[in-house]
């Protein structure tokens, strides 16, 4: 440990001294993961119904990744192992338990610290990784379940980062930061001041293209919490009125998200700093495929994933990518060697050449009851609940909604088998211990 404690300080003087970027200093980095939000819920990626003023400049002065994943989980609080992964940079059964008090893995705040930044957590205590978090030099929990306290969470982020910052430049710190921001919207309850909850009427609100009033079979987690938030067979009336919910707490974060970025322009502090914005997993809200949640895999469970700053291009990436990319992704970005253990692939080289490869195809997993595998065109899901079993398979190229299962086809056998070939291949390659036919 104090051998690699050297060497992130010697990088760290190294970088100060010279040059991450061409005699720059070291960047800072400012990493938003929000809680429940879907990919598509930012107006510049095509959603004309949302209001998202400050992520649309984001999206606009950055790189996109289009096929961002959470790899699953074995719970149904997904975000849980989420985040975990996240903070370790490693894949769904080689990370700790999230409540775990001590971790001797290297984490993303404590390698930063290490190299000599100052770190900042602000976010919720639940279901995050209470070791990762307690690395962190400073850490502000915010844990509000109840509405009331719900409706103020995004300016709670705002008003507990924006005195941190302004102290840093008051005690003329020199050291580059490293913000962990994560807010508990839009996850329900979801409400936010009046004034948010205004901009939308539920009337006005289209139903996505996918909506069901039931999931056309038992996918092993249809009673789950997020899936008895709203009434069996889902109603168009009722989705819509998620729908609006969902959007308000999205619009009011992005608003308290501006004055956050309106400070660190102001320092000077924005051009110098890595902004990633994600989330740590999508949301079927609305009623997609008859769901509510995030424990299912479809394509509605992607989150965002926008990065901007120095160094990074600005343009769409359809490469196939991981959450837990983005620890050795902030380590190069900032002239760091990532520690050795790490699983997860630096997104660097995309920053840059966006059609430059990573992977060839991506695994996640719910439970023991659904496992998911994807090229770059197919996809399959397959499921297994009691003595059911069901598979889907999806051509993502022209059905990128998943209305059209094709694994009962003849004239697409080869790709259902050699998909479900690749499937065993991937559970083996990342250690799933479920037992599958």
């Amino acid at each position: 440990m104090r051998s690699r404690l050297l060497a992130y300080g010697l990088c760290l003087a190294a970088c100060l001294a010279a040059a991450a970027w061409g005699g720059e200093p070291c960047p800072n980095v400012l990493l938003v993961v929000t809680d429940d939000q879907r990919w598509d819920t930012i107006a510049a990626l095509g959603n004309e119904e949302i209001r998202t003023p400050h992520l649309d400049a984001l999206v606009r002065r950055g790189m996109v990744f289009h096929n961002a994943y959470c790899m699953g989980s074995m719970i149904p609080a997904v975000c849980a192992p989420s985040r975990v992964m996240i903070m370790t940079g490693r894949s769904l059964w080689r990370i700790p338990q999230h409540t775990a008090a001590a971790y001797a893995g290297p984490t993303l705040g404590g390698v930063f610290r290490a190299a000599g930044y100052q770190t900042l957590y602000i976010g919720k205590r639940h279901n995050t990784f209470l070791a990762g978090n307690e690395a962190f030099e400073t850490v502000v929990y915010h844990d509000d379940a109840e509405p009331a306290a719900r409706e103020r969470s995004s300016q709670f982020m705002a008003e507990r980062t924006l005195p941190w910052l302004r102290q840093r430049q008051a005690d003329g710190e020199q050291r580059p930061f490293l913000i962990y921001l994560g807010p508990p919207v839009p996850h329900d309850p979801r409400v936010a001041p009046p004034e948010f909850m205004a901009l939308y009427d539920p009337a006005r609100l289209s139903l996505p293209r996918n909506f069901m009033p039931t999931h056309p079979f038992d996918n092993g987690a249809l009673r789950v919490r997020d899936e008895l938030l709203a009434s069996h067979p889902r109603t168009p009336e009722e989705m819509r009125r998620h729908l609006a919910d969902y959007y308000a707490a999205i619009s009011c974060f992005d608003h308290e998200l501006g004055r956050i970025w309106q400070e660190l322009q102001q320092e000077g502090a924005l051009e110098h700093t890595v902004v990633v914005f994600t989330s740590d997993q999508g949301l079927a809200v609305g009623g997609r495929h008859g769901l509510m949640g995030k424990q299912n895999l479809y394509e509605h469970v992607k989150p965002p994933l926008v990065l901007a700053g120095p160094g990074i291009a600005r343009g769409e990436c359809m490469a196939l990518v991981y959450l837990f990319d983005l620890f050795p992704t902030l380590c190069a970005l900032c002239g760091m060697e990532p520690p050795a253990d790490l699983e997860g692939r630096s997104l660097a080289p995309l920053l840059q050449q966006p059609a430059a490869g990573l992977r060839e195809w991506l695994f996640a997993a719910y439970g023991d009851c659904q496992r998911m595998v994807r090229d770059e065109r197919w996809k399959l899901i397959a499921y297994r609940v009691g003595t059911e079993r069901h598979t889907q398979l999806f051509d993502l190229q022209g059905d990128p909604e998943e209305l059209t299962n094709l694994a009962e086809d003849p004239a697409f056998a080869d790709q259902r088998a050699r998909l479900e070939e690749l499937l065993i291949r991937a559970r083996a390659e990342f250690g799933d211990p479920s037992p599958w036919e």
